[in-house]
């Protein structure tokens, strides 16, 4: 997979001196900055110094460079992390496969309407060991994210809404599973290591969960390696469009959930529904039924990683569904989708969370994969 190799060759106090200077500069200049960089240390290789020399030179040099760039708005710093997965590389998918599938459509009491047959296409990522990976193709198109004012449970952070154009991509049909999660979790290390059963609830066939953002990114990284498709976690505007599947309602399945839809803790009413069950447990990703596209679990069970750093509303935020990077104030991440743990008003569509990319031991927190069918 295509990166830039700066983690490699620069000691980490020169990262740090890097990345802070990408705060001030925009994600182009701090490409250019890096290779600059690189090239700096290399040819000086039979010229030791110390490190505190090196540092006054690269200053000065970044300081040229941002100096004598052409001036644009200013991005937030980009994690080591984003920088690595900014360069777009070309790959093939298998050959896609259509399937079948049934969801039901509910009123505000939560009974059924009808029950609408859907068709989706996918692929299926070989992970080994007779573990396979599907990744179900997300048609491109528009539409809104964030919640209303009108809605229940609307929140100052899902808003203002705001339309959005997403070009296609794939996305897991199931949040990343236990066994998915065994398989890859022994790839070869790139950055971090990772805990083969980090799961509190176990089951196979269960979301893995009690992982932190990193993890989940380490997770991307492996698998990208190992199938030579760059693999990411999604923008949470790809998240919030996938869940929706062409609806506007509060949840996918209409404008309330209940405990036959959804693992989460159903005795908290939403709407008009009956109390329902609180498993106070993971379930089987397979347990409930599907959207509009084929995906499921994107309410309640896990919260869902999300490659977003946390900003507290939709202010500038991007109409094409980038996700939007870490500043030096904050380096929260985006959660997606509520766990078994919340109430229906954290499990909606628009709901979002954010939480410290190094937390661990949550078992309220998993992820799903995205890959993207061309740059964004």
């Amino acid at each position: 997979m295509s990166n830039i190799q700066v983690s490699v060759r620069i000691p980490p106090q020169l990262y740090e001196k890097l990345l802070a200077h990408t705060n001030t500069v925009g994600l182009s200049k701090s490409k250019v900055i890096a290779q600059a960089l690189s090239q700096y240390l290399e040819e000086n290789k039979k010229e030791p110094s110390s490190l505190e020399e090196r540092l006054l030179k690269v200053e000065k040099r970044l300081n040229h460079l941002e100096s004598n760039s052409q001036k644009d708005e200013p991005q937030p710093m980009l994690s080591p992390t984003e920088i690595k997965s900014e360069t777009s590389v070309s790959f093939e998918t298998p050959p896609l496969e259509e399937f079948s599938f049934e969801r039901p459509i509910i009123d505000e009491t939560g009974a059924i309407l009808e029950r609408v047959g859907g068709t989706s296409q996918s692929f299926q990522e070989d992970l080994g060991e007779g573990v396979i990976l599907d990744m179900v193709y997300i048609p491109e198109g528009t539409f809104l994210m964030g919640s209303s004012l009108g809605e229940a449970g609307s929140q100052i952070c899902e808003q203002p809404q705001h339309s959005v154009n997403l070009k296609g991509f794939f996305l897991a049909k199931f949040p990343v599973t236990q066994k998915q999660w065994d398989i890859v979790a022994q790839y070869p290390k790139i950055n971090r290591d990772l805990v083969v059963d980090p799961s509190e609830f176990k089951g196979s066939d269960r979301p893995v969960e009690s992982i932190s953002w990193e993890d989940a990114v380490e997770f991307c990284h492996r698998l990208s390696q190992h199938s030579q498709r760059p693999y990411q976690l999604p923008s949470e505007a790809q998240w919030e469009y996938a869940c929706r599947g062409g609806s506007t309602t509060a949840f996918n399945f209409g404008p309330t959930l209940t405990s036959d839809l959804a693992n989460y803790m159903a005795k908290r009413l939403y709407a008009k529904e009956s109390s329902g069950l609180y498993r106070q447990e993971t379930t089987s990703v397979t347990a409930f039924y599907p959207n509009s596209w084929g995906l499921y679990d994107l309410h309640g069970n896990v919260w869902e990683w999300c490659a977003d750093a946390w900003y507290s509303s939709y202010e500038n935020a991007s109409t094409s569904g980038k996700p939007r990077v870490s500043s030096q104030h904050e380096t929260r991440r985006v959660l997606r989708g509520g766990s078994w743990d919340e109430d229906a008003y954290h499990c909606r569509c628009a709901s979002r969370y954010a939480y410290h990319p190094q937390a661990v031991g949550v078992s309220r927190i998993g992820f799903r994969v995205m890959l993207m069918t061309s740059a964004m």
